[in-house]
């Protein structure tokens, strides 16, 4: 089962307002594709719908920065909408996981989001890494969108290889 961006993204807002943290946009963009990229590589499926794209400053969900682009480097102050066909209106994206997966977005949150967003900006800009294989492809050929494919995320967040790993990453699920 994938989730709507918005909806993992509301769940890490959520959880920043818990730990009393602010929330930045870059933060949010970055921790949203280690989360992304952590479960396709722990779980070999995709957590996200929507893709990511490759953009100057790192792996971006087009979806997610739409709603919150106009807030700079200021905190995120509300959730991520979308349209509701019942009642016709723009509503808050619900935000409802299994616990496994609670625990999963939590535990990624909490690793990732403590990092300055350009420290988390440097690690997505890897050489070799998914973003710079693509940024890099797009000055020999067209690369429609950018988009960054899942095959291409999970390859390398399985590579031993990888500056993301940690401890508690390094285990996968029996």
């Amino acid at each position: 089962m994938t989730f709507d961006a918005r909806s993992v993204a509301n769940f890490f807002i959520h959880r920043a307002a818990e730990l009393d943290m602010q929330l930045t946009v870059m933060t949010l963009l970055k921790v949203l594709y280690f989360s992304h990229a952590w479960h396709l590589a722990k779980f070999d499926r995709p957590l996200i719908g929507q893709s990511f794209e490759a953009w100057k400053h790192g792996p971006v969900n087009r979806v997610v920065y739409n709603q919150f682009k106009d807030y700079g480097r200021r905190p995120i102050d509300r959730y991520a909408q979308s349209f509701d066909i019942k009642s016709a209106t723009f509503i808050d994206t619900p935000f409802f996981f299994d616990s496994n997966t609670e625990k999963f977005l939590e535990n990624i949150f909490d690793y990732y989001a403590k990092f300055h967003p350009f420290k988390l900006s440097d690690l997505t800009h890897e050489q070799g890494g998914p973003w710079d294989q693509i940024w890099s492809d797009a000055d020999k050929r067209a690369v429609p969108g950018m988009v960054i494919p899942n095959e291409l995320i999970a390859r390398w967040f399985k590579g031993a290889s990888a500056l993301y790993w940690t401890d508690r990453e390094r285990s996968r699920p029996s």
